[in-house]
């Protein structure tokens, strides 16, 4: 787990080594604009931005990811057509996601619908995934069926 100290954390270890004398040049010269703002980001986690490239079927994609702590995601694919939203859960380094999506006419008119789940692992910054995807009318019914094959870095 790598973990970013917070501008908090770092004005009080300032302010502790200034005031027992230890390290006194290194005190004075540390300020709250050197330290970062996030706070123990775990990098084994799916949660965060992610940048995919990959196949649907037989289409190259390139998707962008966003994981968030309670448990949703939300997808954009490279031509912004359309907003994916789902859930996902992850145990340890595997994880599985859900997420569903419009397909529109050149009039903006839903003609179907895309739901797709994903089985994948993530090691550190990378993730790989596999899963297959449905296409459905919009009364429902599956009209195919694909593989999607991804793999992610994080952002």
């Amino acid at each position: 787990m790598r973990s970013i100290a917070t501008r908090a954390g770092v004005v009080a270890a300032t302010a502790v080594l200034a005031l027992t004398g230890l390290g006194a040049a290194t005190a004075s010269a540390a300020t709250t604009a050197d330290a970062p703002i996030a706070a123990d980001v775990t990098y084994a986690s799916l949660a965060g931005e992610w940048q995919g490239s990959g196949t649907a079927g037989s289409n190259p994609v390139q998707p962008h990811f966003f994981f968030y702590g309670n448990g949703t995601l939300k997808m954009i694919p490279e031509d912004n057509a359309y907003l994916a939203t789902g859930t996902w859960k992850q145990s340890g380094s595997s994880f599985t996601f859900h997420l569903e999506h419009p397909i529109y006419d050149s009039t903006g008119a839903v003609v179907s619908y895309i739901k797709a789940d994903q089985t994948g692992t993530i090691n550190g910054d990378t993730w790989t995934s596999t899963g297959t995807s449905g296409r459905y009318d919009t009364q429902g019914h599956l009209l195919e069926t694909f593989t999607v094959t991804l793999t992610a870095h994080r952002v």
